[in-house]
């Protein structure tokens, strides 16, 4: 790879993956503040006019509803049920939206949460083979695999298969999927 093409890869990547994130939570989270703030403006009278580093009281209380809030939220996420909730609405979105489920799969590896339940794998059948994504491993020694087609990898052909005729790839998702997407090319990294 050039250096130029390093360098348009690099800034893509920190445009994507950190500075547009942190644009729209800043945005998000500027709405959340201005909606507490109208909420609670009948108290401002009650509230000093003193400023803290710049801010005003109004603003700061509504901070700190906003971040209490998002504690919660946070915390009711971590509960079995809440959970089971959160799955349900996922697998909803994942069948109004095509793709969804390997979008997500996608972001989660970039981001480093991936909690490694699809796998990179290559499929041997009659001295060939065949490039993979392992969804789900049963205990039946079947796995449920996704073979994504060029060009865009989003769509392909499922099957399951006995998991002695797959070969797991130490490879991110992500990369196989950006190797179908250029119909093979770069796929000696994989072997």
């Amino acid at each position: 790879m050039t250096w130029y093409k390093i360098i348009v890869s690099r800034v893509l990547k920190g445009t994507v993956l950190f500075i547009l994130p942190l644009v729209i939570l800043v945005f998000i989270l500027e709405k959340a503040i201005l909606i507490i703030k109208g909420i609670i403006s009948p108290i401002k009278e009650y509230l000093p006019e003193d400023r803290i580093m710049g801010i005003g009281m109004l603003t700061l209380v509504s901070i700190v509803i906003v971040m209490a809030v998002s504690y919660g939220f946070g915390f009711l996420a971590e509960k079995k049920k809440v959970k089971t909730f959160l799955k349900l609405i996922d697998e909803g979105i994942s069948l109004i939206i095509p793709g969804y489920t390997l979008m997500k799969s996608n972001a989660s590896n970039a981001i480093g949460s991936n909690d490694d339940s699809w796998k990179s794998v290559l499929m041997g059948e009659d001295g060939d083979w065949k490039i993979g994504i392992q969804v789900d491993k049963r205990p039946d020694g079947l796995s449920m695999v996704f073979f994504p087609e060029p060009p865009d990898a989003k769509s392909g052909e499922l099957k399951l298969i006995q998991q002695s005729k797959l070969k797991p790839l130490d490879m991110p998702v992500r990369k196989v999927l950006g190797i179908i997407k250029k119909y093979g090319k770069d796929a000696e990294k994989m072997i």
